[in-house]
């Protein structure tokens, strides 16, 4: 016979097991009860059963399996024991959301510089640099910053002793100026912009935010011309969807996020397929595609990810481009450094924006554009730093 204790102690075990059995087929009180993926009925086939399958598996997990209610509890019980949870999600001193994952807050403050992976990234911007600079494109590196690299006032009182003289974004742009490669450091745009810079539930830029780094870039490209009106192509505050934040943490859907609405006029077409941008970001969301301005001008591609994807290619409209292109910077959504080189070339771009994200810009070893000469093909070791 099993003793009190113990007979005690596996009703509770096997009470706790059946609820979660039970939390299969029981619908969470917490879930969204919304979908996250807009189906678009008038896409290929394809595309709608990517999508379709898309919206079933993120139903599932928002909807059942407790997966906001435990997550919710969990937080609030280390919250209480002063032991915050800072995995996915953590908050500011004034109860700003930052996002806690992929090395975020200790790349910002410089507790994490992987000196060889920048290395290599100077070095693929300078090699493209060589080989694309002697047929006339200009070639501007902005890089959107983790909100920990902007928002330094609203950062938990912790993160005051992660305090370091060199950060992964300044060696990329010492590097890359030492290249002669044109920089636009969107930090200090961002610091100089009223708040708030980023949305309140999610890890992207505002329409603001994003605008005023749209402008910044125009002027380092020598294109002062190309700038927005912020006074007349910024409109008012409306409430959004919630953000990727707010979904990582599982919490409840009343948290309400804004955003700036847009008063750019449409000057482009509607985005199509270029016979030049054959390989695309595995996600069916950032497919490479191209606008037309008009038919003569100078040709604009921007490399980056979903902090310019759908937006900055429409946001041309004092320019003189003929066309305006963009293509995410790596083949998967998370990596960095693995597009292909030979799309750029067949599209023969006058100006090349690349602004691929701070946390996702470092070269991994193993990592490289199909088509640009390696590191290892110019005299440096395979995988090592040139």
């Amino acid at each position: 016979m099993l003793s009190r204790h113990r007979r005690y102690l596996g009703a509770v075990v096997a009470g706790f097991t059946g609820l979660l059995l039970l939390s299969n087929v029981i619908p969470d009180p917490l879930g969204r009860w919304e979908a996250r993926t807009e189906y678009n009925p008038s896409a290929s086939w394809d595309v709608r059963l990517q999508q379709g399958l898309r919206i079933a598996g993120e139903y599932l997990n928002d909807n059942f399996g407790f997966r906001a209610t435990i997550p919710l509890m969990l937080r609030n019980f280390r919250e209480e024991v002063s032991s915050p949870d800072t995995n996915n999600v953590y908050t500011g001193r004034n109860g700003q959301f930052f996002w806690g994952r992929e090395g975020a807050p200790f790349q910002s403050s410089g507790a994490l510089v992987r000196t060889q992976d920048v290395e290599r990234f100077v070095f693929m911007i300078g090699e493209m640099q060589r080989i694309l600079g002697p047929r006339g494109t200009k070639i501007v590196v902005a890089l959107p910053p983790n909100a920990q690299s902007v928002d330094l006032d609203e950062l938990p009182p912790w993160h005051d002793a992660l305090n370091y003289p060199t950060t992964e974004y300044q060696l990329a742009l010492d590097g890359l100026r030492a290249e002669g490669v044109t920089t636009v450091d969107l930090r200090e745009v961002l610091r100089e912009a009223p708040k708030p810079r980023f949305l309140e539930t999610d890890t992207h830029w505002n329409v603001r935010s994003s605008m005023l780094a749209f402008n910044a870039v125009m002027r380092a490209a020598d294109k002062p011309g190309w700038q927005l009106d912020m006074n007349t192509m910024l409109g008012h505050m409306y409430e959004i969807p919630a953000g990727d934040l707010l979904r990582t943490m599982r919490m409840p859907p009343d948290i309400k996020t804004h955003n700036f609405a847009p008063n750019v006029p449409v000057r482009a077409s509607a985005p199509r397929p270029d016979p030049a941008l054959l390989h695309h970001n595995v996600h069916p969301a950032f497919r490479s595609v191209a606008f037309d301005y008009a038919k003569t001008g100078p040709r604009v591609l921007i490399m980056g990810d979903s902090f310019t994807g759908g937006f900055w290619a429409n946001l041309f409209v004092n320019s003189d481009a003929s066309v305006v292109a963009w293509m995410h910077a790596s083949r998967l959504v998370t990596g960095s450094c693995d597009f292909n080189f030979t799309d750029i070339e067949r599209f023969a771009p006058d100006i090349l924006i690349y602004a691929r994200t701070e946390r996702f810009f470092p070269c991994e070893a193993g990592d490289w554009p199909t088509g640009l000469p390696r590191p290892g093909m110019r005299g440096w070791p395979e995988g090592a730093a040139p």
